[in-house]
């Protein structure tokens, strides 16, 4: 497999992550923004896919390789936003008790930063409009982590880009008491 001489622009590459990525020259993305498959949820009908894994420590394992790309093609003052979500164990043999949150999201974390990443940010995206659950024995989740992580210490990051202007609610009034 060789390497793309230049990184094309205003192209959207399509196929498996992990070999799309090592096509890419070194140190010629700005930011990689992706929200891989989760463990377990989905079946794509692709062979060798992720997020099929028998247990979550191969997913991520599988994501620590992607991940190592990301950092390969990431510019020093890149950033690498990663959005996922957990899952419920169904079986012992995936990670964690049946019924059990398998904590994906945490361990890959973890191994991430292990890794040298530094985690700079856990966002929440709170979802207005969640999939409702048919579950009774616990609540909906009805957000997901976006995850920020930078390769070095010194790298771009544009608050006013994204910031939004601040905005107060007005107080009630409240009725005066009487004795």
């Amino acid at each position: 497999m060789s390497r793309l001489p230049t990184l094309p622009r205003c192209d959207v590459i399509t196929g498996d992550a992990l070999t799309q990525l090592q096509r890419l020259p070194d140190a010629s993305v700005d930011m990689v923004l992706t929200s891989p498959p989760y463990f377990r949820l989905r079946d794509y009908g692709a062979s060798g896919q992720l997020g099929l894994e028998a247990h979550v420590d191969e997913w991520v394992a599988q994501l620590r390789e992607v991940a190592t790309e990301i950092r390969r093609v990431l510019v020093p003052s890149g950033t690498f936003w990663l959005n996922v979500s957990d899952t419920y164990s169904v079986s012992d043999r995936e990670g964690a008790g049946r019924k059990s949150l398998l904590l994906g999201p945490e361990r890959l974390t973890v191994a991430l930063v292990g890794d040298g990443w530094r985690l700079r940010n856990k966002i929440v995206w709170q979802k207005s409009n969640f999939m409702p659950s048919s579950v009774t024995d616990r609540l909906t989740c009805s957000w997901e982590a976006i995850y920020v992580f930078t390769a070095s210490e010194q790298y771009f990051f544009d608050l006013d880009a994204i910031r939004r202007p601040h905005t107060s609610l007005p107080r009630p009034v409240r009725p005066k008491r009487t004795i």
